[in-house]
């Protein structure tokens, strides 16, 4: 019996990870390092001895004295690797090595890595290493290596030439007298292509094409709008003869085994193709990379599936105003070929790597997703006009002198996502309400998306509690449409409408009809609610309305005959004003036998009380669950009986050290697997 569950795990779970890539670009994939790919690191806190590839079993090593250590919360809430300058790991290298990081001999690759260094800059600034490739794995001193390397050099702008370079630069630096190439325009050596800032976290890219000349492309970040910086590695334009590629050196943290040119930084990725890449793979690459770690680009950003999830051009002038609300673009997302589940994020342009924000900049955290699902994305970007208040473009049912920040935000969304949780930070700003009073404040989602709140309908939130300067807005419905714009009013005062505030809500299968039922707190002003169905999550049709009652919280709608297959049900509750609020979206499968399965809280904390399952099915039965390690190994299984309905189910955590694993549910005939992470 354990033999045919392993092989069951194996292929429901396994074909799905083994086809992850970054930005689902798998072609000529060689190395893929992950900070947050828990199973990776060994171990996962504290010195890092050994950090497995992402796409492959080979792994960089480190020595005891040498090792760097896992940082946590560095980049936009997830961990990075740590180096302080006297600290390195040691690649797998030479022929023998199975998915070594670059093909000896090749003429073509391509470098990306998220990474950040808080070395100033400054007149003796040495050289860093973030990532070397090179032909003599021990000296120090030689230069008689072409190979490739993501470089650093704080100090350049204070050398003579040749290393002359203001402002100080990064790049490759393939060694190729005279050693800045790679870096800067060719032929004069005098205009860096990519700045280097202390304490900035930098998406970079060093793509190499197969030619003489002009054959180095280089971007991150500041210049992914407007195209890669292009250089010669080869002053003479003789590079296809004179470059090569070795496959003896591999190196993190440092130019050689020497320890010389060490880095001091942070380092969340490095991921290398034994190809260049085309530019569509360099939008989704990039793509993926912005949204999991918060750093702001400021084009168009691309699913995996080639999707426009963030139009730059649409939205930098846009709606009322036009405004241009392509600023400090963030977001959450689930793309499933990237292995890429972003459930908590904020801007690292106004926010930190463990969500903290910068004083004045009103950084944003959204997080709890409701009905995130792959290819569901929603991305935020700010129209930048300043934190100030302003009486301009107020709600029509805003208190009585009631102001709002200067600054909307435009949301744009792209299959499921549902209701968030959003904080905002007033540190640093300056308003006439109280800080820490909720009833100041309302954060109104004008709902039509064109960002005119003096037409179209709105819906309020008050913020449901403070932490210091940081107000925390719960159960916020930001993809009512594909756009939506919101803004943040302050000394609201209690003449500006809240909506509902919602208890519960739950589906539950009576033969072949469904019994709805939902509770409500607060429910002044309300219309009657609207019951709204779908079979696919996304495109909701009503199917019914009950009329509000006064000091009534409790209600519910049958629909009768709902047919086989999965529903998706939704309350929308409408105020006296034409405003509207959503519950949450519950579920029910009609199968026979089939049930669905959604798994909450997750990724969960070890021990964590609140990893549970939430199923629903129309038959009662025991159920059998198991969680497996991502090698095969059982390490829970319980059975529990369950009733027609939906039924949440504790996982059974405890003890589990931090990781992915697979959650095996069986009921009947019919398995349902989903992927669990414990940080």
């Amino acid at each position: 019996m354990s033999k045919f569950y392993l092989i069951l795990l194996s292929v429901l779970v396994m074909p799905g990870l083994k086809a992850q890539s970054p930005g689902g670009v798998s072609t000529n994939l060689s190395l893929w390092l992950q900070a947050n790919n828990t199973s990776t690191l060994s171990p996962t806190t504290g010195s890092l001895n050994s950090w497995t590839y992402s796409n492959s079993t080979n792994q960089f090593t480190a020595s005891v004295g040498s090792q760097p250590t896992v940082a946590p919360s560095t980049f936009n809430f997830l961990p990075s690797i740590a180096f302080n300058g006297s600290q390195m790991m040691l690649g797998p290298t030479g022929p023998g090595a199975t998915g070594a990081p670059i093909v000896a001999g090749s003429l073509a690759y391509s470098i990306f890595a998220v990474w950040s260094s808080p070395t100033p800059v400054a007149n003796g600034s040495s050289n860093m290493r973030v990532w070397a490739q090179r032909a003599n794995a021990g000296a120090a001193g030689d230069n008689n290596f072409d190979g490739a390397s993501l470089f650093v050099y704080p100090g350049a702008q204070f050398q003579g030439a040749p290393y002359f370079v203001t402002p100080s630069p990064y790049g490759d630096q393939p060694e190729i007298p005279n050693f800045t190439t790679g870096v800067s325009a060719a032929p004069a050596y005098n205009t860096a292509i990519l700045t280097y800032t202390p304490n900035t976290p930098y998406i970079s890219e060093l793509n190499l094409l197969h030619q003489n000349t002009n054959d180095l492309e280089l971007m991150d970040q500041t210049n992914y709008a407007t195209g890669p910086g292009v250089t010669s590695t080869d002053p003479l334009g003789n590079a296809t003869g004179d470059r090569f590629l070795t496959d003896a050196g591999n190196f993190l943290g440092a130019r050689s085994a020497a320890l010389d040119e060490p880095f001091s930084g942070n380092l969340a990725e490095l991921i290398v193709y034994d190809t260049s890449v085309s530019a569509t793979a360099r939008a989704q690459i990039f793509s993926y990379l912005s949204l999991k770690y918060g750093i702001p680009l400021g084009g168009s950003y691309i699913s995996s599936g080639g999707t426009t999830i963030w139009d730059a051009v649409a939205n930098s002038s846009y709606g009322f105003n036009n405004y241009n609300y392509s600023n400090f673009v963030f977001g959450l997302g689930m793309d499933n070929a990237s292995g890429l589940s972003t459930t908590q994020s904020n801007s690292l342009a106004t926010g930190s790597g463990s969500g903290a924000g910068q004083s004045g900049m009103g950084n944003i955290v959204l997080s709890n997703p409701t009905a995130l699902t792959d290819q569901g994305f929603m991305l935020v970007g700010s129209n930048n006009a300043g934190l100030t208040e302003t009486t301009t473009n107020l709600p029509a049912l805003a208190g009585p002198g009631s102001e709002r920040l200067a600054t909307q935000w435009l949301v744009q969304n792209t299959g499921s996502v549902g209701n968030v949780n959003l904080s905002f930070d007033f540190t640093g700003l300056t308003v006439t309400g109280a800080i820490g009073t909720t009833s100041d404040f309302r954060l109104v989602t004008d709902n039509d998306g064109d960002g005119n709140f003096t037409t179209g309908t709105q819906t309020y939130y008050g913020p449901s509690s403070f932490s210091g300067n940081v107000a925390q807005f719960s159960g916020i419905s930001l993809a009512a449409n594909s756009k939506v714009v919101f803004a943040i009013l302050s000394n609201a005062g209690t003449g500006t409408p809240l909506p509902v505030t919602w208890v519960n809500f739950t589906a539950v299968p009576s033969g072949p009809d469904v019994d709805l039922n939902w509770t409500v707190g607060v429910n002044e002003n309300v219309k009657d609610y609207v019951v709204q169905q779908s079979t696919d999550e996304i495109n909701f049709a009503t199917i019914g309305a009950v009329p509000d009652q006064a000091d009534v919280q409790s209600y519910s709608f049958v629909q009768s005959n709902a047919g086989p297959g999965m529903h998706y049900y939704r309350i929308q509750e409408v105020d006296m004003d034409g405003t509207a609020n959503f519950s949450k979206i519950v579920s029910v499968n009609f199968s026979s036998s089939d049930f669905a399965l959604r798994l909450l809280n997750n990724p969960v904390t070890a021990n964590n009380a609140d990893a549970e399952l939430e199923l629903t099915t129309a038959n009662a039965g025991n159920v059998l669950l198991q969680i497996w390690t991502l090698s095969g190994a059982r390490v829970a299984t319980e059975t529990e009986a369950v009733s027609s309905g939906t039924t949440m189910i504790r996982l059974p955590i405890a003890g589990l050290a931090a990781g992915t694993y697979a959650v095996k549910l069986q009921l009947g005939n019919v398995t349902r697997v989903v992927q669990l992470v414990i940080l």
